[in-house]
């Protein structure tokens, strides 16, 4: 369990995969860290969960320049191949850069939130990803650069989430009009794209 997170903090199968997956993108270009804010994002696209596959799907969709982010990121498409084929390693505690510690807390509020709500199950990618749309930090630049309009990536959040969490839509759709002042289109309004 990473050391800066709460050790009480249980973190579904799906999510603890990402994080090794992210120590493991990461890696291939940072020797001080084990998990960043851009390796956590290269894990979506690189691992095999419901959220993660519903990521690749909308990154593909919206048009987001991923060549550019793994550029950014030293990596090409022999590196994610060399990723794709390696065994992932139990994640053991990491050293996190303060925006990777960051996002993680964030979706644990995020999950202690709906568990005031509903009976929440364990820190899960969802969490996570929702950190990436409503609560970017400084990252939000990043975001922007990359192509990622968080608007319209949290109207498909949203449209993920009412399938997958039917009970947590409320709270999402808050946050969706907390940080962008307004209601989301509906399904048929472009939702998904």
């Amino acid at each position: 369990m990473p050391p800066e997170i709460a050790s009480e903090v249980d973190y579904s199968p799906q999510l603890q995969h990402l994080l090794s997956r992210s120590a493991q993108i990461n890696s291939y270009y940072e020797k001080d860290f084990d998990i960043s804010f851009s390796s956590l994002l290269l894990a979506f696209l690189l691992s095999e969960d419901l959220v993660s596959q519903w990521f690749q799907a909308y990154v593909k969709r919206a048009g987001i320049n991923v060549q550019k982010i793994l550029e950014e990121s030293g990596l090409n498409q022999e590196i994610v191949e060399d990723i794709m084929r390696a065994t992932l390693l139990d994640l053991q505690p990491a050293r996190m850069t303060t925006s990777a510690r960051r996002y993680l807390q964030t979706a644990e509020e995020f999950r202690q939130q709906l568990a005031g709500r509903i009976e929440a199950g364990p820190l899960d990618t969802y969490h996570l990803m929702a950190v990436f749309i409503y609560r970017p930090w400084v990252h939000d630049k990043d975001l922007i650069r990359w192509g990622f309009d968080r608007k319209r990536w949290s109207e498909a959040f949203l449209e993920l989430m009412r399938g997958l969490k039917p009970k947590e839509l409320g709270f999402w759709t808050l946050q969706h009009r907390r940080d962008f002042g307004q209601e989301a289109e509906s399904p048929g309004e472009n939702l998904s794209a």
